[in-house]
C-alpha cells in the first residue's frame, strides 16, 4: 500500500566539507542504483551535474546553503512513467513557475523494486534573478516575515507532497490515499513502527542478527541500547507492534475488520516463516563468500609479508656485499686527503707560500684540494649509483617472483568468488520464485476472505430485509386484527335464546 515518507535536509558550506553537494549528486545517480534521472535547469549527465554543483558551490558565499535534499517514498501502485510525472508535477508545484534548478534520481529497480523512492537535490537560486525562492532552510519567523507558505518549510513541502500524490493516485484510479498526520491525529488505534535503514536491513537479512551495544555519542553521553531495546532488533520490535495492532483489530466489534485482522495474522505468520528461512540461507551464503574471500585474502597478506621480508633480506645482502668496498673507499679517500694535507703542511711548502707575494702557491694548493674533493665526490656518487642499482635489481627480482604468485592467487580468488556468486544468484532466483508463489497464495487467500466477507454482508442484508419484511407482515396482521376487533365490538350481540333483542354485557 502507499505509505507517506517525506524528509528534508540541507548541505551548507559551513556545515559540510567542500564538495559534499557534488558527492551527493554522484551518490544518488550511481550506476548500480539504475536511477531514472530527472532535471530542470541542471545537466542530466551525472558528471556534468556534479561539476555544475561544484561550480555553484564555489560561486556562493561562505555561509551559503548549497543544496536542499528531499527524499520521498513513491507509491508502489503507480507505474514508472506515472512516478516520473508525479515528481515533475511536485517540483513544478514547489517552484511556482520560477526557474529553480533541481536534480532528481528515482530508484525503483533491483533492490528498490518494493521500495520505490526519489532523491531530489534543489539548488535554491532563481536562474534569472539569482535570489532564493523556496528558502527551505529559513526559520518559521523568517518565512512568515517574507510571506512564504507554511509555518515551517518541512511542513509546507510535506503538505504539498500529500496533496500532489493523492491527486495522482486519484487520477490513476486508485482508492488509496496517503496522510502526513500521525496515527493518533488520524484517529487510528494503532501503534507506529520504527524505521529500519538499508544498512540495518542488509545486516539483519544477509549477515547476522544485529546485537545491541553500549555506545558513546558525539557529546560523550553513554547510550545503553541493550536496556532501551530490551534485546530486540528493529525488525523484531516492528513485528511485535504489528502483532499488537492485529490483535486489537481482531477484537473489533465489526466482523469484517476482525476477519481481515485474522487474515493478516495468518498471512504474516506465513510470510515470517518464509523470510526467516530465506534470511538464514542468505546469512549462510554471505558467510561462505566472506570465508572464501578471507582465505584468499590471508594468502595474499602472507605473500605480501613474505615479499616485504625477502626484499628487506635482499637489500641487506646487497648492503653487506657493498659494505667492504664502501669502507675501503672511505679509508682510501681519507688517506689521500690526509696525504695532501701533510704535503701542504711541510716546512718548505709553508715557507714557499709565505714568500710568494703573487699567491700562486696558495691558489695551486686550493686547486689541488678542490680537484681531490671533486674526484672523491664523483667516486662516491658512482658507488652510490651502483649500490642503488644493485638494490633495485635485487628488489625487482623478488617483487617479480611474488608478483606472479599474487596475480595467480587473485585470479583464483576472482574465479572462486564468481562461481560462488553465480550459484548464489541461482539460489536467489529460486528464493524470488518462492516469494512470488507466496504472493500468489496471499492474493488467493485475500480473494477467498473477501468473498466470505461479501457473502456475510449479503447474508446480513438478506436477513435484514427478511426481518424488515417480517416486521411489516406482523404490523399488517396487527392492524388487521385491531381493525377486526374494533368492528366486532361495534356489532350488536343477541341474547341467547331470544329474538330481535340486543344483548350487551353489563
Amino acid at each position: 500500500m502507499a505509505i507517506y515518507s517525506c524528509n528534508l535536509k540541507s548541505i551548507g558550506r559551513t556545515t559540510h566539507t567542500a564538495g559534499t553537494a557534488g558527492a551527493h549528486i554522484r551518490y544518488i545517480s550511481r550506476p548500480d542504483a539504475q536511477p531514472t534521472i530527472l532535471a530542470e535547469h541542471m545537466p542530466y549527465d551525472p558528471s556534468d551535474a556534479r561539476n555544475w554543483t561544484d561550480r555553484a558551490e564555489r560561486a556562493s558565499r561562505k555561509n551559503a546553503r548549497v543544496l536542499d535534499k528531499i527524499r520521498i517514498a513513491l507509491p508502489r501502485e503507480l507505474s514508472d512513467v506515472e512516478r516520473a510525472a508525479l515528481v515533475e508535477e511536485y517540483m513544478a508545484d514547489l517552484a511556482g513557475g520560477r526557474r529553480v534548478p533541481w536534480y532528481a534520481a528515482i530508484h525503483q529497480t533491483g533492490k528498490d523494486t518494493l521500495n520505490p523512492h526519489v532523491h531530489i537535490a534543489v539548488h535554491d537560486r532563481d536562474m534569472d534573478t539569482g535570489k532564493r525562492v523556496l528558502r527551505l532552510s529559513d526559520s518559521a519567523r523568517d518565512r512568515a516575515k517574507d510571506g512564504l507558505p507554511g509555518p515551517k518549510a518541512v511542513d509546507w513541502i510535506r503538505e504539498r507532497w500529500e496533496e500532489t500524490c493523492n491527486r495522482a493516485l486519484e487520477q490513476a484510479g486508485h482508492d488509496l490515499r496517503i496522510d502526513r498526520r500521525t496515527l493518533e491525529a488520524q484517529g487510528l488505534d494503532r501503534e507506529p513502527t520504527i524505521h529500519i535503514g538499508p544498512r540495518a536491513s542488509h545486516i539483519d537479512g544477509n549477515v547476522k542478527r544485529p546485537e545491541s551495544k553500549r555506545r558513546v555519542n558525539g557529546c560523550g553521553r553513554v547510550i545503553d541500547y541493550p536496556v532501551i531495546d530490551k534485546g530486540k532488533t528493529r525488525r523484531e520490535f516492528n513485528a511485535q507492534i504489528v502483532d499488537l495492532n492485529l490483535e486489537r483489530a481482531a477484537r473489533s466489534e465489526n466482523p469484517a475488520t476482525a476477519a481481515w485482522a485474522a487474515f493478516e495474522k495468518d498471512q504474516i505468520e506465513r510470510d515470517r516463516s518464509l523470510e526467516d528461512r530465506l534470511a538464514a540461507e542468505n546469512r549462510q551464503r554471505t558467510a561462505q563468500l566472506r570465508n572464501t574471500a578471507n582465505i584468499y585474502n590471508a594468502r595474499i597478506a602472507r605473500l605480501r609479508a613474505e615479499n616485504r621480508l625477502k626484499q628487506r633480506r635482499a637489500q641487506t645482502l646487497v648492503h653487506e656485499r657493498f659494505q667492504p668496498a664502501r669502507e675501503n673507499q672511505q679509508d682510501r679517500q681519507r688517506r689521500e686527503h690526509k696525504a695532501l694535507k701533510s704535503k701542504h703542511g711541510r716546512l718548505y711548502m709553508r715557507l714557499l707560500t709565505a714568500i710568494d707575494i703573487t699567491g700562486t702557491s696558495r691558489r695551486r694548493q686550493e686547486a689541488a684540494r678542490r680537484s681531490l674533493s671533486a674526484a672523491h665526490r664523483t667516486e662516491r656518487r658512482e658507488f652510490a649509483d651502483r649500490y642503488r642499482q644493485a638494490q633495485s635489481a635485487a628488489s625487482a627480482a623478488v617483487k617479480s617472483h611474488y608478483s606472479d604468485r599474487l596475480t595467480e592467487v587473485r585470479e583464483k580468488r576472482s574465479v572462486h568468488l564468481a562461481q560462488l556468486q553465480e550459484r548464489h544468484d541461482e539460489v536467489e532466483r529460486f528464493a524470488d520464485a518462492e516469494r512470488q508463489r507466496r504472493e500468489t497464495d496471499r492474493e488467493h487467500a485475500r480473494q477467498i476472505t473477501e468473498r466470505k466477507i461479501q457473502d456475510w454482508v449479503k447474508g446480513r442484508k438478506q436477513a435484514s430485509r427478511s426481518e424488515t419484511q417480517g416486521k411489516q407482515e406482523d404490523s399488517a396482521l396487527a392492524r388487521a386484527f385491531n381493525k377486526a376487533t374494533k368492528k366486532e365490538q361495534k356489532r350488536p350481540l343477541q341474547r341467547p335464546g331470544g329474538r330481535g333483542r340486543t344483548y350487551r354485557p353489563s
